[in-house]
């Protein structure tokens, strides 16, 4: 089962086999085949009466799906983990083999386990891509900023024959490692194990609000660096327009084992109003600190506090300056993208992102994409700069009305511009398919 190729003039055209190393869903195909051109009733839901009607029973049987991207054709197959030896490109996804082996209960990252990456799947590559038959691509896609290429000593440890996609931007000298903005996206969307494709809908509800009872909301969950910098300098202005929440996670003693001083002065100064208590009696007990509890909890309790959100987005800068991992920059994941950022494009939320790099990363990825820009209308490096000069905005009616609609002019054009590109893009393919048109040999790869 080779590629097969047909020549039209001086065109060849080549059929692409793609083996995915994991059970089936819906979900997982628009996960690693965004942006496709494929008959809807090709991606089934289920294959048998039993998944048909319960979807946590898994798709254990193989499901081939053609479809085309930009005229070229693609023959997929989710295999599971089997026919390694295959002439063809091969994917294996980190996330989706942990949730696959009951090893994870969502799509988010899990770093107590992250060891098996150096125990089992960099062995496991290394010695499947050994045929020159074969091409194999990892994802290693984890929402953090930590740089897993040279944490798990890829750089000596994992063959080049290896296509690696993660979400940090930095080691463009390496050729076989690739950051990948749409699957990166997407992977927030799909397998929906968090609920943030349900931020997409809201955004539908949210735009009739009218009754925000504070201007702007910094919430807070985990409490280290820039957020208790952040934190200090808000609650000395006494500014009831500029608010501030804490949430409980961490809290219990099941989870933490014993109260935090800092966190008892934050709330005894934010008052219980603003302490946003994860357990609660029946209906509103929000249970324990899964991602997806937290995802939940952050939509339905958080959004509807003020009209802006301020939201510490994770930035590189930050950890280099004042984390805790004496680690050179180069080894630092060079990203600036996480849930927080990504669930308020999806609901269409105005925010102010603590470091301005946030804004920079979404304007690049639209000018690279060829996506017009409108202007963001603050300019800062970090928000704690500037901080009184938006208590006096906030004080100021007009000047506060200005602000919010040149907030909500750039999320309208920075979520439309991308979900235009995930539509029509796939970053993934892209690379695919050039890496195969400027190869010498076309026998294979």
């Amino acid at each position: 089962m080779g590629f097969l190729s047909k020549q039209i003039g001086e065109v060849i055209m080549e059929k692409f086999k793609i083996y995915v190393h994991h059970k089936y869903s819906y979900e997982r195909f628009w996960y690693f085949f965004h942006g496709v051109d494929v008959d809807i009733n090709d991606v089934i839901t289920h294959t048998n009466r039993k998944n048909m009607f319960n979807k946590f029973s898994p798709i254990n049987e193989n499901v081939n799906i053609k479809c085309k991207y930009n005229g070229v054709e693609l023959d997929i197959t989710f295999v599971g983990n089997d026919k390694h030896s295959l002439k063809g490109h091969h994917i294996i996804d980190y996330s989706i083999d942990l949730y696959d082996r009951n090893l994870v209960s969502d799509r988010g990252f899990n770093s107590r386990i992250r060891k098996i990456v150096d125990e089992e799947y960099i062995p496991l590559l290394n010695n499947v891509s050994k045929s020159k038959e074969t091409k194999y691509h990892f994802f290693y896609i984890d929402w953090e900023g930590h740089n897993p290429y040279y944490e798990h000593n890829m750089d000596v440890g994992l063959t080049k024959d290896i296509n690696i996609y993660v979400d940090e931007q930095n080691d463009v000298n390496i050729k076989h490692k690739h950051f990948v903005f749409t699957n990166i996206f997407m992977s927030f969307l799909y397998p929906n194990t968090l609920g943030l494709r349900e931020y997409y809908f809201f955004a539908d509800i949210l735009k009739y609000k009218n009754d925000y009872t504070h201007k702007m909301n910094f919430p807070i969950r985990r409490i280290y660096g820039h957020k208790l910098r952040l934190y200090r300098k808000i609650i000395e202005l006494k500014n009831s327009n500029i608010n501030i929440t804490h949430s409980s996670f961490h809290e219990t003693p099941q989870y933490s084992g014993a109260p935090n001083k800092i966190r008892n002065k934050i709330k005894d100064k934010i008052t219980e109003k603003n302490y946003i208590e994860k357990r609660g009696y029946g209906i509103d007990d929000w249970g324990g600190e899964w991602n997806d509890n937290n995802l939940s909890e952050f939509l339905w309790k958080l959004f509807g506090i003020a009209e802006v959100n301020i939201i510490p987005e994770y930035d590189f800068q930050e950890s280099v300056q004042h984390g805790t991992y004496d680690i050179p920059m180069y080894k630092h994941g060079l990203s600036n993208i996480t849930e927080k950022s990504v669930s308020h494009i999806l609901a269409n939320k105005p925010f102010i992102p603590t470091s301005y790099n946030t804004i920079v990363f979404y304007d690049s990825i639209l000018t690279t994409n060829g996506y017009p820009l409108v202007d963001y209308p603050l300019k800062y490096e970090s928000l704690e700069d500037i901080i009184d000069n938006i208590n006096e905005i906030a004080n100021d009616d007009i000047r506060w009305n200005e602000l919010v609609i040149g907030l909500k002019k750039w999320v309208d054009n920075t979520r439309n511009g991308i979900l235009h590109l995930i539509d029509n893009k796939n970053d993934f393919l892209e690379i695919l398919l050039k890496a195969n048109t400027t190869k010498k040999n076309k026998n294979l790869l």
